[in-house]
C-alpha cells in the first residue's frame, strides 16, 4: 500500500450491494489506509457515515452529475454499485475519471456492477435454456444484442478502457439472496434486502397468492450477498497487489454466481412460508393474469423478466482471483424461510 492513502469513491453506500461492499472495506485490514467518500442521499445517515464510520460524504444522488464527475475526478478507485442502467451517470462517471487521468497521469480503477440479466430470454416461464455463459466467453458476451438489459452502459465502461484513461472491470451479479449484516446495517444505513424477493413476497401479501407466470420452471443463477461482496474485495485487492494479472476492458467480466433455481422452486419456498404464517389463502401458486402483471410488476417487461431464463459460469473470477463462494443451493433454499418472516413483519409494521 502507497504511502498516501488510497482515494475511493462508492456510489450506493446505503443499499444492498454497495452497503455489503462498503463494510467489508471498513473492516478490511488495511482499511486505515483507504480514503473514502460516498454519495448519499439522506442527510441523516451521512451524518452517521461521518461521525460512526470515519466516512467521507457528500449529499447527492445519481442524478447530480457535475456533482458525480467531480467525486470521481478525485478518486482513484470508483466502485459503482447505484443503478447500472444509468447511462447519464456512467457517462459523469467516466467524464470524471478520464479528467483525472488527462490531468495527473494517473490510470484510475472503475468497479461497475451490472448484472446477469443481460442474458435474459423471452421464454415467459414456459421452458427451461440450456444456454450457458462464461465470463471466461468473451465473444459470446460480446454477440449480445447492444440494447440487452444493462448492456448500454457496459459498452460505455468497456469503450472508456479501451481509450485508455481507465482500467475497468464489471462485476455481473445473478440473483443476490441473503440478509446483509455488520454494523452499518445494525445502524440501519444500509439496506439488508435484496430487490427481487421482498418484491415477489409484496405482490404476494397485496394479491393474497403468490403469483406465476407460464410454467414458472426457467432457471436463474443465484449468489449469497456475502459472496457478492467478498469478490468485490478479492478484485480489489487482487487489481491493487498484481494488476497486470488482472483482466480488464473487453475481458473484463466477473460473474457472481454460485448455484442455479427455478423460477417455481423460489416461488414455492415463498408461498410455503407464506401460507405457513397464514398471509396467503394457498400454497398452491396461482397464475398472474395479463392485467395483473402490469398492476403488481410495474410493466409488462419487469414481469417478463422475472420468469426469463440467465444462466452463468462464473469462470474467471475463481481462475484469477480465487474467489472461492462458500454459499450453496441448500442455503439458498433455507433462506427464504427467515428473510420471508421478517419482510412480513416489516410490511406489517408499515401499516400499523
Amino acid at each position: 500500500m502507497p504511502a498516501n492513502k488510497l482515494t475511493i469513491f462508492l456510489t450506493g453506500g446505503t443499499g444492498y450491494i454497495g452497503g455489503s461492499v462498503l463494510q467489508r472495506l471498513l473492516d478490511h485490514p488495511d482499511h486505515e489506509n483507504f480514503d473514502i467518500t460516498a454519495l448519499v442521499r439522506n442527510a441523516e445517515k451521512a451524518k452517521l457515515l461521518e461521525t460512526r464510520f470515519g466516512v467521507k460524504t457528500v449529499l447527492g444522488s445519481l442524478q447530480d452529475l457535475d456533482k458525480l464527475s467531480a467525486l470521481t475526478e478525485n478518486a482513484h478507485v470508483v466502485i459503482h454499485t447505484a443503478d447500472c442502467d444509468d447511462i447519464d451517470a456512467i457517462k459523469a462517471i467516466l467524464n470524471g475519471l478520464k479528467k483525472r487521468h488527462e490531468k495527473t497521469g494517473d490510470l484510475p480503477i472503475l468497479i461497475h456492477t451490472s448484472g446477469t440479466g443481460e442474458f435474459v430470454d423471452d421464454a415467459r416461464g414456459e421452458f427451461v435454456s440450456e444456454t450457458f455463459y462464461s465470463d471466461l466467453d468473451i465473444p459470446k458476451i460480446e454477440a449480445l444484442p447492444e440494447n440487452a438489459p444493462h448492456r448500454p452502459v457496459d459498452l460505455l465502461v468497456v469503450a472508456a478502457d479501451t481509450e485508455g484513461y481507465v482500467r475497468s472491470h464489471i462485476i455481473m451479479p445473478s440473483l443476490i439472496y441473503g440478509i446483509a449484516s455488520g454494523p452499518l446495517f445494525d445502524a440501519s444505513i444500509a439496506n439488508p434486502h435484496s430487490i427481487a424477493i421482498p418484491l415477489l413476497v409484496r405482490i404476494a401479501l397485496q394479491r393474497g397468492h403468490v403469483g406465476v407466470m407460464g410454467k414458472g420452471i426457467t432457471r436463474w443463477g443465484h449468489v449469497h450477498i456475502d459472496d457478492t461482496a467478498h469478490l468485490y474485495i478479492r478484485l480489489l485487492d487482487a487489481i491493487l497487489r498484481t494488476p497486470d494479472k488482472v483482466s480488464h476492458g473487453r475481458h473484463g467480466y466477473y460473474f457472481a454466481v454460485h448455484g442455479d433455481y427455478s423460477m417455481r422452486e423460489l416461488l414455492e419456498g415463498i408461498a410455503a412460508s407464506l401460507f405457513a404464517l397464514g398471509r396467503v389463502k394457498t400454497s398452491e401458486l396461482v397464475p398472474y393474469t395479463q392485467e395483473e402483471l402490469v398492476k403488481y410488476f410495474g410493466s409488462e417487461f419487469l414481469a417478463n423478466f422475472f420468469f426469463t431464463n440467465s444462466r452463468c459460469k462464473a469462470e474467471r473470477a475463481q481462475l484469477e482471483l480465487g474467489w472461492a463462494p462458500k454459499y450453496t443451493h441448500e442455503d439458498f433454499i433455507s433462506s427464504l424461510k427467515p428473510e420471508v418472516e421478517i419482510l412480513v413483519q416489516k410490511e406489517a409494521a408499515k401499516h400499523s
